[in-house]
């Protein structure tokens, strides 16, 4: 049963011609799929999540995939996390949790560095951060990083902190409410083009 009806479009996107190809990594979530240009995760490319606050759980999303990711040999790092990840999440949806790698960085050296030196190396096939600043240098860095350590870059960004024109990949906005999770897909600006319930 799809407990996760669409919601409708409210500016039209064109779906990538790479849809099921192996430039993507299927999240796991049908409906979100559907959301996504290429019809998943990319497995070269920066995603930015905006999320209400910093408590707001949006690796939820992406378990799925992780799962079957810590499968394949390469790390799951995380720059920094905000909260302490609970292990019986992970465990709970099958991952391989000793490929999970909590990173964080020395109090005297930038935790952006770290995120685009560890994605450049190409040893993790995702590398998920909750950066506390807002710089379009940044992306930049990062997504040249991600394309050249054939890397998930992951950027969860609370709503307050995510104002420019952004050249992510995927840019997503996640809120909650009553019905559960809902998911927007927006463009470079920040606009919303279209959204996903996911449920509780």
């Amino acid at each position: 049963m799809n407990t996760a009806p669409a919601l409708h479009h409210l500016n039209a996107w064109e779906k990538s011609t790479s849809r099921g190809s192996s430039l993507v990594t299927p999240t796991g979530t049908p409906a979100l799929d559907e959301l996504l240009p290429g019809g998943g995760w990319p497995k070269a490319g920066l995603i930015e999540i905006t999320v209400p606050n910093i408590h707001t759980d949006a690796i939820s999303l992406l378990l799925p995939a992780l799962a079957r990711l810590s499968q394949q040999g390469r790390w799951l790092a995380m720059v920094t996390p905000p909260y302490q990840p609970r292990a019986r999440v992970f465990t709970a949806v099958g991952m391989n949790t000793s490929k999970v790698l909590q990173v964080n960085p020395h109090p005297g050296r930038s935790g952006l560095w770290t995120v685009e030196s560890m994605m450049r190396t190409g040893h993790c096939s995702v590398v998920m951060a909750w950066p506390s600043c807002d710089t379009e240098i940044m992306e930049i860095k990062l997504k040249k990083a991600a394309s050249i350590g054939k890397t998930t870059g992951i950027l969860f960004r609370q709503e307050r902190m995510s104002t420019h024109t952004s050249i992510a990949d995927v840019r997503l906005k996640l809120d909650v409410g009553e019905s559960g999770k809902v998911v927007y897909l927006l463009d470079d600006r920040g606009d919303k083009l279209s959204g996903v319930v996911l449920g509780a």
